[in-house]
């Protein structure tokens, strides 16, 4: 991988917007060398992280909607055929076949943002862009949330699990093919904060060794059509688990959370000599942190962190190379004056860093 950021800014994903178009002009102008496609979960349901993903469970029929409920319905009758029919369509998919692509991407209305995104790109061009960011959701976080008729979360059903991560690849694939005709390289984050619960008390049946390759799963495609990957977690979790995976950036809450990753020297310094980067979530999305925090503070702070990890061995020059900014985490549940305040502080303390 040749993915040098040096620095440059990019967002995490969900807006506080109601309006597409007016969230895809907010991100444009902060953030225009790397935009993202705003995810909108306060325009109702059917844009929230669980159902933005689901529309190709939906078709098929593996997953139902019961008084409002959504489930994966593995005592159907006709289960075994829909199964069937769909890894004839994933299988389609994998070979290019268009109708099948489309068949995985998801609506407009759960993903109003993304197309709103597309349409920009297609009036206005990409402008000083180099990057181009989309995302999806990460199979642990739907897998934990999303159940079968038993109330039993999905990530626990074999078929249900296999059935979950074949449909978020092929959705991150499908972005990845999408954007890449602009003409300008393509990253493809899987935002997965349940990524955290591996080797908790509570979730002793989450095993690294199977949710590694799982993600490598997700990676593959997405990393065949040519885009590089990123996963983003905001909370303290066993980093080795991305470490050792196959993901090009690892997307963190370096405000809250940075001590959980000095842990791991050897394996960042891994990480890095294969061109691996690290997204510095220093901008923190809680009002609490906020309060009197300027680019310089923060600048200060980001210089003493990855002064840290030098210390512990890590290539100062590759750290300075291989890192970006961004918020600690989305800003979609904020109002619209902490998004603005998260936003121009993100991007203001890249052009800091950048101009050193």
């Amino acid at each position: 991988m040749n993915f040098t950021p040096k620095g440059l800014a990019t967002g995490m994903g969900s807006l506080p917007h109601q309006v597409p178009d007016e969230a895809v002009q907010f991100v444009f102008s902060y953030f225009p060398e790397v935009p993202y496609w705003p995810q909108l979960p306060n325009r109702g349901e059917a844009e929230g992280f669980l159902m933005q993903f689901m529309g190709p469970l939906l078709k098929t029929g593996l997953v139902v909607n019961r008084a409002g409920k959504y489930f994966l319905d593995t005592e159907d009758k006709d289960w075994t055929a829909k199964l069937t029919d769909f890894y004839e369509l994933y299988l389609a998919a994998l070979e290019s076949d268009e109708t099948a692509l489309n068949f995985f991407s998801f609506p407009e209305e759960s993903a109003s943002g993304f197309y709103a995104y597309v349409r920009y790109l297609e009036q206005k061009g990409t402008g000083t862009a180099q990057y181009l960011k989309g995302q999806i959701s990460g199979p642990l976080t739907v897998g934990l949330t999303l159940t079968d008729q038993n109330k039993k979360p999905v990530y626990y059903h074999p078929q249900g699990r296999d059935v979950l991560i074949k449909t978020l690849a092929l959705q991150g694939l499908t972005q990845a093919k999408i954007l890449k005709r602009f003409g300008l390289p393509v990253m493809i984050f899987v935002d997965d904060p349940s990524l955290s619960a591996a080797g908790q008390s509570s979730y002793i049946t989450l095993k690294k060794e199977e949710i590694i390759p799982e993600l490598n799963s997700i990676y593959q495609p997405i990393k065949e059509a040519g885009a590089v990957t990123g996963t983003h977690s905001c909370a303290a979790m066993d980093w080795s688990i991305l470490l050792e995976s196959g993901v090009d950036i690892v997307s963190f809450d370096a405000y809250t959370y940075f001590l959980s990753l000095t842990s791991y020297p050897d394996l960042i310094k891994s990480f890095m000599h294969r061109g691996g980067v690290f997204a510095w979530g220093i901008v923190p999305t809680v009002l609490e942190h906020l309060n009197d925090l300027s680019e310089t503070n923060l600048w200060d702070r980001l210089q003493q962190d990855m002064d840290d990890l030098v210390k512990r061995g890590v290539d100062s020059k590759k750290l300075s190379e291989q890192s970006m900014i961004t918020p600690s985490c989305g800003t979609g549940t904020l109002s619209m004056d902490l998004a603005r305040q998260i936003h121009r502080l993100t991007r203001d303390l890249s052009k800091l860093w950048r101009g050193q």
